[in-house]
């Protein structure tokens, strides 16, 4: 199942229920579900719970462990850029809210993967299946970065995210891989 349709799902539930949710909160909770229904809801019920008002994407990245979208930009944009000081002090305050790093490097790779898409096919920058952060800020990192560069980043990051797993201090690791 595609993002977009959870994510709509998960949308006409909270309608049914009368809870007011942000667009890109269901985003994450589709994201977060990996395909399946049941694991959505089980995250939309969770976040429903937690929620005092309205479900957030902030408040729904914070129960997921996630960065939020922003921060995963800034850190492709510091390691893109070779700045390597900026991305770890991106890292020191995702750890300092809790964010698991390996997660963070995850996110990262799957934000690269989106980005050498919209590179290799760029009519995707009109999708509606990619949030907007995604169609922008994306596309431009899509625009300054070669397919090369764009792939040795996959290969050393994909090392990367699976080491950081084995890793005995794993943010060491994670902060190893940025550098």
């Amino acid at each position: 199942v595609r993002i977009a349709e959870l994510s709509a799902h998960f949308g006409r539930i909270c309608e049914k229920e009368s809870m007011e949710v942000e667009p890109a909160a269901l985003d994450l909770i589709a994201r977060a579900a990996d395909g399946s229904v049941r694991d959505g809801l089980s995250i939309l019920d969770q976040a429903m719970a937690q929620a005092d008002g309205p479900i957030t994407t902030a408040q729904v990245g914070d129960m997921l462990g996630l960065a939020d979208r922003d921060r995963v930009f800034d850190l492709m944009e510091a390691v893109m850029g070779g700045k390597p000081a900026a991305a770890l002090a991106i890292c020191d305050r995702a750890h300092e809210h809790g964010a698991d790093l390996g997660t963070l490097l995850q996110d990262l790779l799957e934000l690269l993967h989106t980005v050498t898409r919209l590179k290799t096919v760029p009519n995707l920058r009109d999708s509606p299946e990619l949030p907007e952060a995604e169609r922008t800020r994306g596309a431009e990192l899509a625009d300054r970065l070669s397919v090369p560069v764009l792939a040795r980043a996959w290969q050393m990051l994909l090392k990367g995210v699976a080491e950081v797993e084995t890793a005995p201090d794993r943010r060491a690791a994670a902060e190893m891989v940025l550098i």
